[in-house]
């Protein structure tokens, strides 16, 4: 069965630091309606919005229906529910095109699934999320709801846990602290998985976990690194038993790494 997410409250600590005037009210709560919709919450009522992001009907209602003029939104088939529009999926491949570690990974991605029959992601964090950029997947095998846009927790998921690893200290004490916050009711048995994943990380540039998915599979994820910036995780999820973790630590693992230096080569030359 595939792992759900909670609903995420805004986390405004991080954010890019504005003005406290700089940011509009009524435009920062549109984008958190819009922030709710995902691969598995396609379609959303109007109550359901307004509780999620603590708004009055009345505000939701408004919102809605701003979002709805402007192609942001659409009624679905769900009673008084809405679904993303078609304004949202010419915002998604503007941003989409504009990536460009996606067109440099994807021809190695691709390369990478095929050659050892594996998952293999690219993505970047989105608050307390890892975001799919882009997703190979073997040929013939589900995606298990990997495509993209699709997000992954941080501290549940390779991805995450190798993004922590590469940021600055700082920034990784504060998402700590943020992830800590969030997951109060199982706080010490994720940090002490998590921290135990840095390690790993810290000895062999690459860190394992199974099950980050569904029951039987198993990843392993090594940030990819632009000069001083970490922003983007290369991951490999293998379906299988023992057998499968075996693979990925050993065979699979030294690939992973050689293919996230050759994204970084390539990066490094455009710039």
């Amino acid at each position: 069965m595939v792992r759900t997410r909670k609903p995420e409250a805004p986390t405004s600590d991080l954010q890019a630091v504005l003005d406290p005037g700089a940011e509009v009210d009524s435009l920062r709560r549109g984008l958190e309606i819009l922030r709710l919709f995902d691969a598995r919450h396609r379609s959303l009522q109007a109550t359901e919005i307004a509780a999620k992001l603590g708004l009055s009907r009345v505000t939701a209602a408004k919102l809605i229906a701003t979002l709805e003029a402007h192609n942001f939104l659409r009624p679905s088939g769900k009673a008084n529910g809405y679904g993303p529009h078609v304004a949202c999926l010419t915002l998604g491949r503007a941003v989409r095109r504009g990536l460009g570690i996606a067109e440099i990974a994807q021809p190695k991605m691709r390369a990478l699934s095929e050659q050892f029959d594996v998952h293999v992601s690219l993505t970047t964090r989105d608050r307390l999320h890892m975001l799919v950029v882009e997703h190979c997947v073997p040929q013939g095998k589900v995606r298990l709801g990997l495509s993209t846009g699709a997000r992954l927790p941080i501290t549940t998921s390779a991805s995450g846990r190798a993004y922590l690893w590469a940021q600055p200290p700082a920034l990784r004490a504060k998402l700590m602290e943020s992830l800590g916050e969030a997951e109060k009711d199982n706080s010490f048995k994720m940090m002490s998985s998590v921290y135990g994943a840095l390690q790993e990380l810290e000895e062999r540039g690459w860190c394992f976990l199974a099950s980050p998915v569904t029951s039987q599979t198993s990843s392993i994820a090594t940030p990819i690194r632009v000069g001083d910036e970490a922003n983007y995780v290369l991951a490999v999820m293998a379906v299988g038993d023992s057998e499968a973790e075996q693979r990925l630590r050993e065979v699979i693992a030294p690939e992973l790494l050689t293919v996230a230096n050759q994204i970084s080569q390539e990066l490094r030359a455009e710039d």
